[in-house]
């Protein structure tokens, strides 16, 4: 019941401040670069769980340009993802119903802006896993300075592999009513060495937001020049249920041409649910974007479900 007060709570703040959001069109400030953090942990949830999706990180860059006299956003990351069983005192493989896996990777993307409200990114992806990617040790240490217990089955872990993905996503608004609420289906997929996947979902927006060209839903707030927005500032909660279908996945498979010796592996879920419910301001050169992410079993021997807080914060200079 407390957790529905307090979802409550987010829709009605959001619903007040719309009118306060609402501007008349107007020059904004340009900035043509944003410095992103994100990261993950299901410690956000104070719920006392510590296994699956464990911890994540990433750092991010983003440049607009012009290119033929259209804007392009351009977007440097380097990130890492931690992954581990339920059990935390892994005595035997028989204990892990998750792989463990560190996922250390440097990806470029490119966000480019069709006609009719739609948004095109594609991306470049080398990953490594297994020792090199540095799970273990940056698991070890921050849980060593926070006073958490140790993983005892890092030597089970995913072993060492590179390797390069392609991916693709596409969105367009179908249904926006009077800038309060809209819709926006998604399309994506990869395919690689490290992850083969579809996915298709929708976000369900309701609040102050811009054009999907112009909103901090797609982190697209980048300009080169000046241009005309409706409000004054961006917030708005979103839904975004979606259903991915795995074709391949190097955190739990290992890698995709040599799987090395020692590691305990699983075969994923052909099909996945999950769920990212958030809270999203951004105003002049800050954004904050809150979530809570519920996904199902992503491997077939998996025991529960998962799920974790993100936080990411931006900053947009010239």
């Amino acid at each position: 019941m407390r957790k529905w007060v307090q979802k409550g709570w987010l829709w009605m703040i959001c619903c007040c401040m719309v009118g306060q959001g609402r501007a008349q069109t107007r020059s904004t400030p340009t900035y043509g670069r944003e410095f992103t953090l994100t990261t993950d942990n299901d410690a956000y949830l104070l719920q006392k769980k510590d296994a699956y999706y464990t911890n994540g990180f990433s750092f991010n860059l983003r440049t607009a340009k012009e290119i033929k006299g259209k804007r392009v956003i351009s977007s440097y990351e380097l990130g890492q993802k931690i992954y581990t069983p339920l059990i935390r005192k892994t005595t035997g493989p028989k204990d892990i119903d998750r792989p463990y896996c560190g996922y250390l990777y440097l990806q470029f993307m490119q966000t480019r802006f069709p006609a009719n409200d739609a948004v095109l990114q594609y991306q470049a992806t080398l990953a490594q896993v297994g020792q090199a990617s540095l799970g273990e040790d940056i698991q070890n240490s921050y849980h060593k300075m926070l006073g958490y217990a140790r993983f005892t089955g890092w030597q089970y872990q995913v072993q060492n592999a590179l390797g390069i993905d392609a991916g693709i996503k596409y969105a367009q608004t179908l249904l926006q009513d009077s800038s309060l609420f809209k819709f926006v289906p998604v399309i994506e997929a990869s395919l690689g060495m490290n992850y083969t996947y579809a996915g298709i979902g929708t976000y369900f927006c309701l609040g102050a937001f811009e054009k999907n060209q112009q909103s901090a839903l797609w982190n697209t707030r980048l300009q080169k020049k000046a241009v005309k927005t409706d409000r004054k500032f961006e917030l708005f909660a979103y839904w975004y249920p979606q259903v991915l279908f795995q074709g391949y996945n190097v955190t739990v498979q290992g890698g995709l041409i040599s799987k090395g010796q020692g590691a305990v592996l699983a075969d994923p879920e052909p099909v996945m649910f999950l769920q990212h419910i958030g809270l999203c301001f951004a105003n002049g050169r800050f954004t904050t974007n809150l979530a809570l992410v519920i996904q199902s079993k992503e491997t077939t021997t998996q025991i529960d479900s998962h799920q974790y807080g993100s936080v990411q914060l931006s900053y947009r200079f010239h």
